[in-house]
């Protein structure tokens, strides 16, 4: 059993069961016992609790989903270290992994994959425009909710734009199937890195497989450098040839011919959406063995390119300790790195470092025992590390409580501390940084720099009373805050202007806590004019129905929009109606509609005894369906009814058997194929009905009938079975007006 089983972080998150591995965390899903919900807590594993490169990893997480708030982005909620524990407590998603999703599938549907390729999109493009580039997009890092909605998730490598615009060579480089090949060779990435993993994940999405494989990770990343994918369609043919051209162009080699950013991937993906015939600009050609890309002309991407370039020479002009790192364009002499080199010297590289860090550590303990045996210098009492040449290894302070902390170490002979207090995020008195860092060696005397938390900056909330929401909102922004709007009549305040704030004016209140706007309505019974909410996000709807003073009322309904989004409302636009009125929104749940095909077929008119009809829809029995026994012999008896349901684009087999009551044998009467549209099913006989089969089962006979006898109850009956509608549909009229007739409707 888990040891962190039963465990509370912080006096607060009880940690429930382990759900997650990773390479550098456990993921737990947690109870938060303060606002009685169910999180998940990301919690650092305890053998990278020592290493910088983990804790700045772990920590660049948490920076980095804190400047988000998408509903496509996993949510953070709070970031702690106590008893030595790293953790970020996250929103819990109930779903499965979009790698699970394909593994289950197979191949999906492309009204599937691009549904969830905008929302990927979507949420890269709410981090890119805050300068954030994940670097690890791929289909185990995306979740899926039943409902249809994405999660992205996992910003452990993400970097900064406005940090650095290179790769650092010591992290981690990202997925190998999913790796951009400016990443693979070590170049410097942006947001068209994140483009065209999504690029790989929508082809896997529609092929049911990765564009490259490899038996090693250098000779996966070397294909994503060096070869190009097959086509897509060359794998599922039913792939649209729009479509396939999107997924290639994502996937450019040079980031200049790809989507210069996921606007730009979402507007292709919407205008597929609306004709899925349509046939794009873009040329392909391989006269070299190699895949050349041709645009239709884009002013904004060649802006872009050149600000690119523009801001990377900036940053090489003043950052001389990295010159050596780049490659160098305009030195025409230069000969350019082979792309084996960064890949190969990585590995090198990180096995050379963990083989000096196991031999550094051996000889340590090794030594520290030594010192431990010689010496008596009380160093038990501090836990303080000491070695040869007048050094000790400095101790672990992050996420202790700077009073324990002082009153430990105060008057230890190995080094002096000094303390610097400093707002932040942390819990008020907590220790979030030290230099040096821990385990450091360092000379007896040495200062250790800590920084101290005082908490949160709090600042007096303004008197916002009567001012526009508008205007509070951006000030309270301003000044650090997250900003609620809640709205109610007001006899006194105008409408859109602000009567309240919680906390109240004057109150001091926590920079990044929330502030309440209350903002009126205007006068009761002030009538309003009802808005067009079709096409919006159903949380936006919501918004802006309570800003009107309507009560939304949210109805779901199968159909091909996304998920959530407003399809119908009751009410037209510009409608006039009173505050308190409701307000009926159909939301899409964006699944496609299904659509009935209502097949009738004709028994022969000559049979008798009682039979149990049998359904089977594609070789699955309808229990229920199927538990009817009808006397064959009475005229009102000679027509079955049954409904066959699908999706457009579905094909359907329906089978009909037949089970004698006197003997216990069936056997099959009729086959119907069933093909749906978008609007209606169409019904097809597959060969000719089995009319024998009622007299051979009352002999107890299950073979198929002989031609002779198929041709005497031909000749003594009409031709039964199904038949396309006709203008008598009676089957209790004369024998040779016996037919079968059909009828379509849509759910």
């Amino acid at each position: 059993m888990d040891n962190n089983i039963g465990k509370k972080l912080d006096g607060r998150y009880e940690l429930l069961e382990l759900i997650g591995v990773g390479g550098m965390a456990d993921i737990y899903r947690a109870r938060d016992v303060q606002e009685d919900r169910i999180v998940a807590v990301k919690i650092l594993k305890t053998e990278f609790a020592g290493s910088e490169e983990f804790l700045r990893r772990f920590r660049n997480e948490s920076k980095a989903i804190a400047l988000l708030s998408h509903p496509n982005i996993v949510k953070i909620y709070d970031v702690g270290f106590t008893d030595k524990v790293q953790f970020i407590v996250m929103e819990y998603v109930d779903g499965i992994t979009l790698t699970d999703y394909i593994e289950q599938q197979g191949v999906l549907k492309w009204r599937d994959a691009v549904h969830f390729t905008v929302q990927v999109l979507r949420a890269l493009q709410h981090a890119h425009d805050r300068g954030i580039v994940h670097r690890d997009v791929k289909s185990s890092n995306v979740m899926l909710l039943r409902d249809g909605t994405i999660k992205v998730m996992d910003f452990g490598i993400a970097r900064f734009n406005r940090e650095n615009n290179k790769t650092m060579s010591e992290k981690t480089i990202g997925s190998v199937h999913y790796i951009s090949p400016e990443q693979a060779r070590g170049d410097i990435t942006d947001e068209r890195s994140d483009i065209y993993s999504v690029g790989v994940a929508l082809y896997e999405m529609l092929t049911g497989r990765k564009p490259f494989d490899g038996d090693t990770p250098v000779a996966i990343a070397l294909k994503h450098m060096q070869s190009n994918p097959k086509r897509p369609t060359e794998i599922n043919e039913t792939i649209p040839e729009g479509l396939e051209q999107i997924v290639l162009r994502a996937m450019q080699k040079e980031p200049q011919a790809r989507y210069q950013t996921a606007g730009e991937m979402i507007s292709d993906l919407e205008d597929f959406k609306k004709n899925p015939g349509i046939v794009f600009d873009y040329k392909y050609s391989s006269t070299d063995g190699t895949a050349k890309f041709a645009d239709r002309s884009n002013p904004a991407a060649e802006m872009e390119t050149a600000r690119r370039k523009s801001r990377i020479r900036i940053d090489e002009d003043y950052d001389d300790d990295d010159d050596d790192d780049e490659y160098d364009d305009d030195d025409e002499y230069e000969e350019r790195r082979s792309p084996m080199i960064p890949i190969l010297f990585a590995v090198g590289a990180a096995f050379v470092i963990a083989t000096v860090f196991l031999v550094l550590t051996l000889v340590s303990n090794r030594l520290g025992a030594i010192q431990d045996i010689t010496s008596n210098s009380g160093t038990s009492d501090t836990d303080i590390s000491i070695f040869p040449d007048n050094e000790f290894a400095v101790p672990s302070l992050i996420g202790e409580d700077w009073d324990t902390v002082y009153a430990k170490y105060e008057n230890n002979e190995y080094f002096k501390i000094k303390a610097e207090q400093q707002y932040s995020e942390f819990t008020q008195n907590q220790i979030f940084d030290q230099d040096p860092p821990e385990g450091r060696r360092a000379k007896i005397g040495t200062t250790i720099t800590v920084k101290v938390s005082m908490g949160a900056r709090k600042v007096e909330i303004q008197d916002f009373t009567n001012r526009t929401q508008s205007a509070a909102e951006q000030q309270l922004k301003r000044e650090g805050f997250k900003v609620t709007s809640q709205f109610s009549e007001s006899d006194d305040i105008p409408k859109g202007n602000v009567i309240k704030t919680l906390p109240a004016a004057h109150e001091m209140a926590q920079v990044g806590s929330t502030v309440y706007l209350i903002v009126s309505l205007g006068p009761t019974n002030t009538p309003v004019y009802v808005e067009n909410y079709v096409g919006l996000p159903q949380e936006e709807a919501d918004r802006l129905c309570k800003e009107q003073g309507l009560i939304p009322i949210f109805e779901p309904k199968d159909s091909e929009e996304p998920a959530g989004q407003i399809i119908a409302q009751d009410k037209p636009r510009s409608t006039i109606a009173n505050k308190g009125d409701e307000l009926k929104l159909t939301v899409s749940t964006g699944n496609i509609p299904e659509v009935t095909k209502t097949v009738n077929i004709d028994l022969p008119n000559n049979i008798t005894g009682e039979f149990k009809i049998k359904y089977y829809v594609d070789a699955v029995l309808d229990q229920a369906a199927s538990n009817e026994i009808r006397d064959v012999s009475l005229s009102g008896s000679k027509r079955i009814r049954y409904d066959v349901k699908g999706k457009p684009g579905e094909t359907k087999y329906l089978a009909i058997k037949v089970e004698s009551q006197a003997t216990g044998k069936e056997g099959t009467f009729i086959e119907v194929e069933i093909t749906f549209t978008e609007t209606e099913g169409t019904a097809k006989q597959i060969g000719q009905p089995n009319s024998g089969i009622f007299a051979e089962l009352l002999k107890g006979d299950t073979n198929t009938p002989s031609s002779s006898s198929s041709e005497s109850s031909s000749s003594t009956s009409s031709t039964p079975g199904y038949s396309e509608p006709t203008e008598s549909t009676d089957s209790s009229d004369s024998s040779d007006s016996s037919n079968s007739s059909d009828d379509s409707s849509s759910n």
